[in-house]
């Protein structure tokens, strides 16, 4: 009897081992396959990543047109943009857009992984963790790759920002000049690109005179312009100003008494009306534009460029104000002019038509194809003579 149970003893201890062999070997072999499947996974989006193509970066400012005297008279463009440096942007809304869309931008190397992990269980979990994009990644995800964000396509479409914000922007670039690129190139609502036209659009001011009120609401835009654009939905975006001044003071960048004077002030006291009017020098800004599409091939609207005109303001304004005193038959009457400085034959004034409301409609002064036959005799023969 006493073998029997010394027998068993030695057996148990022996099909335990053997379990806990097979347990093992296992788990190697999972951990194996998943290290795996994640360096296969890590090739898949180096050899898919887009082309790094620095140049696209560097977001297209607007054309600006100038008079005879240098003075500017429009600045026109698909996207209207003014790039801004770092050194001309208000600290007040640096600190709003790093406490709103990246706490911890200067300290990591484009990817947080503490911020990954927690927006991760997030998702997972069915909560709302926020987002886990850097402010990097939100450069990488706006220029070189896309906004998908569902499914396999929107996985890819993360690592493949994490990668190219570690290993291309952040390496080539400071933290400064992300900011840039960062803070230059979104739609912000209101027709504005970029922080400083937004600035201007809707308080009449450059960027760097910013107060906390209108640097919170700017920096607000960035995550959902349409939703947020003061005059679509001025209520929805002074609720995100007041989430950007709450999380202003969580990060400690305002005390407890600038916020509330905040949140105290509605957007709606603060931001200029829209005013949707046409430049009043359009008839001749349409006629340069035209003239530099024959010239160079290249559409100001599409292309930056600084554009030196001929135009003499005074004589410009005296044709816009014959256009609007003169009392016409009907408002269909339509009347083309073209002024010219007789020294060296450049044009200096163009009445492009009445009651013009669009850029580059059709311009009485060029482009009609009529001729003006009986009616012009006393102008150039008469009245000469």
């Amino acid at each position: 009897m006493k073998d029997k149970k010394k027998k068993s003893k030695t057996i148990k201890p022996k099909k335990q081992r053997h379990v806990f062999s097979k347990l093992f070997t296992i788990v190697v072999i999972i951990m194996i396959f998943l290290a795996v499947l994640f360096f296969g996974f890590c090739v898949f989006i180096y050899l898919n990543a887009p082309e790094f193509n620095t140049d696209l970066l560097y977001k297209q400012e607007s054309s600006n047109i100038y008079d005879s005297k240098g003075d500017l008279i429009a600045t026109i463009g698909m996207e209207k943009r003014q790039i801004v440096e770092y050194d001309e942007l208000p600290q007040i809304l640096i600190d709003a857009i790093i406490a709103t869309e990246d706490s911890r931008f200067f300290e990591h190397h484009g990817f947080d992984l503490p911020r990954f992990l927690k927006a991760s269980y997030g998702y997972f979990s069915g909560s709302n963790a926020g987002g886990a994009s850097t402010l990097t990644m939100q450069v990488s995800k706006n220029t070189f790759t896309s906004t998908e964000a569902e499914g396999v396509e929107g996985i890819v479409r993360k690592f493949t920002d994490i990668y190219l914000s570690i290993f291309k922007i952040e390496k080539d670039y400071s933290k400064k000049e992300i900011i840039e690129f960062y803070v230059n190139e979104p739609y912000l609502g209101g027709s504005s690109y970029g922080v400083q036209v937004a600035s201007k659009t809707y308080f009449n001011k450059d960027v760097s005179e910013l107060n906390l009120v209108e640097a919170a609401m700017i920096a607000g835009l960035f995550q959902a312009p349409g939703e947020y654009d003061p005059y679509i939905n001025p209520d929805k975006t002074n609720a995100r100003k007041n989430e950007v001044i709450d999380l202003m003071l969580r990060h400690g960048y305002i005390t407890e008494s600038q916020a509330e004077s905040a949140k105290a002030k509605h957007i709606k006291d603060i931001v200029k009306p829209q005013v949707k009017t046409v430049n009043k020098y359009q008839g001749f800004i349409d006629t340069v534009v035209q003239e530099v599409i024959d010239r160079t091939g290249n559409n100001p609207y599409e292309v930056s460029m600084d554009i030196y005109s001929t135009m003499v303001r005074s004589k410009q304004d005296a044709i816009n104000n014959f256009y609007n005193t003169h009392k016409f038959k009907d408002g269909k009457v339509q009347v083309g002019i073209g002024m010219i400085d007789n020294s060296n034959g450049a044009i200096i004034a163009v009445g492009a038509g009445r009651n013009k409301t669009t850029e580059m409609s059709l311009n009485y002064a060029t482009q009609i194809k009529r001729h003006p036959g009986s009616t012009a005799k006393p102008l150039f023969d008469y009245g000469p003579g």
